[in-house]
Parts: C-alpha cells; structure tokens; sequence
C-alpha cells in the first residue's frame, strides 16, 4: 500500500462519515417530535419493536459480510455476479425464515414478556406481520450494501443508506401527521420507507457489479460463503444478544418508559462511533487485497491515528451533554440521561479504535476469532448486565455495556497483536477523558466548568495536533513530529 492511496482513503472515509451523520441530523429533529406525538410509552414500545427486529438481521447467515470480503478480491465481472446472486437468494430465503419466526415469537414477547401497558398490547399486536414483512427487505439491503463495499462504491452505498433510514425515521412521522398514530401503522410506513432505500440500492449495485446474467445459485459458490459466512452469522446471533439485550432487560425489570430513558442517550452517544466505523468500512476491502506485511501495517498505523483523532470529539461530547439533553429534550429528561450517556461515551472512548482489528480479522480470512471470543462472554455480560440493571437501573445497563465494550477492544488487539501499539497510544488520552468524565459528573459552578472543561479540551486537541498523521495535517504550518507512515502521508 503506497502513500498514494492515502487521499483516497480519506475520501472515502469522510464519504462513509457523511452517509451516518446526514440520518443523525435527521433523528435529532424526529426524536423530539416523536416523544411529543406518540408519548414516552409508546415511543418506547416502538424502540422495542425496532430493538428486536435489530436481532433479525442476523438472518442474513453472514453473506453481506461475505460477500463484501470475496468480491473484494475477485477480477472478472463473471466471477463477481455468481458471488452475488447466490448470496441475494440464499439470504432472500432466510430472510424468509426470520420473518416467520419473528411472526410468531413477537406475539409472546410482546404479550407476555415485555412490560407494556395494557392499552397498548393489542397495537403492538397488531404491528406483528409488518414488523416481520421487514426482516427478508434487512437480510437483501445486507447483501447489496457488502457488495457495493467490497466495489469501494462508497458514494452509491451511503446515497442508498441515507434514503433508506430517512424513510425510517420520517414515514412514522407523516403517518401521525395524517392522524394514524397506532403502533401498526408506524412500523407499516417504516418499511414503506425502508423500501424505497433498498430500491435504490439495488438499482445502484445494478450499475456498479455490473449484473450479467439471471440470478441463480451456483453451488460452488455456497460452500464457500456459508464457510465464511457461518461465523459471521453465529456472531451475527450473538452480537445483538450482546448489544440489544440491555433494552430488552430494561423493558422486562424497569418497562416501556425506562427503554425510552436508556435508548435515547445510548443513541446519541452511538454518533460518536461514526468516526470509526466509516474508516473500518473503507478499510475493510484494503485489507482483503493487500498482502501481509502491508496490511499489518496498515492496521497499527489506523489504530493510532483513530485512537487520537477521536479523542477531542469524545472530550467535547462528555463536557457539554448534560446541556444538549436539557436543550433537546427538556430538564427532566435530561438529568436522567446525562449520567447514562457519560458512562457510555467512556466506553466508546476504549472500543472506538478496536473497530479497526475488528475489520482486519475478517478481512484476513479470520471471522471465527470475534465470534468465540462473543460466546465466551456472553454468559458473564448477561449476568453483569442482569445485576446492574436490578441494582442501579439504566445506569447499570451502560456501565454494564461500557465493561462488554472495554473487554471486546483489549481482546481486538490482542487477537492481533495491536495490543502495545493500542496502549501506547490510549495512554496519552487518559486524563482529558477521565478529567472531562468527573468534571461532567460533579457539575461544579459554571465558571469551574468552563475552566476545567477547557483546559481538558486543550490537552485532547494537543494531543491529537501531537500524533495526527502527516496527510492530515499538511496545512498546518508549525509541524514538530514527523509523519506517522507513508500510508497517511501526501
């Protein structure tokens, strides 16, 4: 890998952060009015509804993964569309599947299960098939979005990404504007507006294969994305047990209400792995072509520099989220959320740079690794996850996710022998992140705050002017260190 892919990945990169932050903008402005509208209940049975059907996705067996790896590395237009179409049909069918499973165990979980009140059973009910019509449409957008990625068509997959959760998040909405508030009709129009994305991001993925021929399953094919895909999938199972399971705690010990209280700020706070995952995503395909020794160092090189980049938006974050909520959402709300989503921005603040290992595993041919290291603690996370909740409540379930996520990242490294180059560069963020946190926790007077606060802000931006890799920084006049590597360099 030569410096000059440099631009390219950093144009990608900010294409990839584009594509997260436009729908971000957009959920700012609908979750007020959601709460307004549809009330704090109902509102939180939605993010129920949508918090299980988040489980669903792992229908797909792993293919979108799978796919994105092996049409990475493919060269003719043949080979890629045999890749494609047996994964779009296999996971069509299993897309099937779910939805019939979904059908029926949404009924229990919904009667029985989940705290909800008595009024609105029956419309949660009654959101059933809808809520299952959109499982195969999840599994199909899983298959097109890997192969657009594995195309490097990061600007048709965030265009088509974009329409699709617009619609997500604004056909409810239209629907109470016209006076069909029940919970049936708002997951009915989310998968209206779903379906206009994956319309397009099939028309896109059309143009950018290109397609040749009829779809078919060509059985070579199958054996070797369901190889690769199998772990994917079984991480797939488990991976929304590990990161959905605290709604669906809170719904079960605290009810419909604190689910809202819990999901609004771990939402907020998730913007902040933007950053992170729209690099891994353009990496992702760089290092399924490139070969060992390059890769590797690729990998340490990305780790540092997302580890210090990240740093001051994650300060920034902590210090003034206690006054966004109150602005956002109102004072009540906000004094229970702030402490929530502090505890969950110190565990981005660990895991965000994991996401790069993360990508490089299963690049490299090595999907099963994350998926043991996930089975092995999901039995201690639900235990933990269990008792806190019972214990101190939301809060418990952040502290409780930000343990997970610390334990999931030390894992990253050392599964890839990133460990020292993560330490070292993690070491230098300590103290404005824990200053910041404690600061932000104990609200002392203003004028302290605002000191403190920026004096911490100071240390993270230093650092990161610090360490910040050459391509990044070549407009600034007064250099001290020289570049990272030639793989962020001009």
């Amino acid at each position: 890998m030569t410096a000059t892919h440099s631009p390219r990945i950093a144009r990608s990169t900010l294409i990839n952060l584009a594509g997260l932050l436009i729908p971000t903008v957009v959920s700012l402005a609908t979750v007020p009015l959601y709460l307004r509208w549809i009330g704090e209940v109902r509102y939180g049975v939605l993010l129920l509804a949508f918090t299980l059907l988040g489980y669903f996705g792992a229908f797909d067996l792993g293919l979108g993964r799978a796919v994105a790896q092996r049409v990475a590395r493919q060269e003719s237009s043949e080979e890629r569309n045999r890749t494609f179409w047996t994964a779009f049909l296999l996971s069509a069918g299993m897309g099937v599947l779910g939805g019939f499973v979904l059908y029926f165990l949404g009924h229990w979980l919904f009667a029985d299960i989940f705290q909800i009140p008595a009024a609105l059973r029956g419309e949660a009910q009654k959101a059933i098939p809808w809520l299952a019509a959109i499982v195969p449409l999840i599994a199909l957008i899983s298959v097109l979005a890997g192969t657009l990625e594995a195309r490097q068509a990061f600007l048709s997959l965030n265009a088509s990404q974009i329409i699709g959760v617009i619609g997500l998040q604004t056909f409810p909405l239209l629907s109470v504007a016209f006076g069909h508030g029940s919970i049936a009709a708002l997951i009915a129009t989310a998968l209206a507006g779903r379906l206009v994305g994956a319309l397009v991001m099939f028309w896109l993925t059309a143009r950018r294969l290109p397609f040749m021929g009829w779809p078919a399953l060509h059985r070579a094919e199958i054996g070797l994305l369901l190889r690769f895909g199998g772990w994917v999938s079984v991480s797939g199972a488990v991976i929304p047990l590990l990161t959905i399971i605290d709604r669906l705690v809170i719904g079960v010990q605290l009810g419909a209400a604190a689910v809202t209280a819990y999901t609004v700020p771990f939402n907020i706070t998730q913007r902040l792995t933007y950053l992170p995952y729209a690099l891994s995503t353009t990496l992702f395909p760089r290092f399924s072509q490139g070969q060992g020794e390059d890769a590797k160092a690729l990998l340490q090189q990305s780790i540092t520099a997302l580890t210090v980049i990240q740093t001051p938006f994650l300060v920034l974050a902590i210090l003034l989220m206690h006054s966004f909520l109150i602005l956002w959402i109102g004072v009540d709300l906000a004094g229970k959320m702030a402490p929530v989503a502090i505890i969950l921005l110190l565990g981005i603040w660990i895991n965000g740079p994991a996401y790069i290992p993360y990508a490089y595993m299963p690049a490299r041919g090595r999907p099963d690794l994350m998926t043991k290291f996930y089975l092995a603690e999901l039995a201690p996370f639900l235990l933990i996850l269990w008792t806190l909740v019972a214990w101190i409540g939301i809060a418990g379930a952040a502290l409780a996710w930000a343990l997970r996520s610390g334990a999931d990242a030390i894992y990253c490294f050392a599964a890839t022998g990133t460990i020292e180059t993560y330490g070292r560069a993690i070491s230098l963020t300590v103290v404005p992140i824990i200053g910041s946190a404690l600061v932000a926790l104990t609200e002392p007077p203003i004028i302290i705050y605002l000191s403190i606060g920026s004096f911490f802000l100071a240390i993270s931006l230093g650092i990161t002017y610090y360490r910040l890799p050459e391509s990044l920084s070549v407009r600034i006049k007064f250099r001290r260190k020289p570049p990272l590597s030639s793989h962020f360099s001009e």
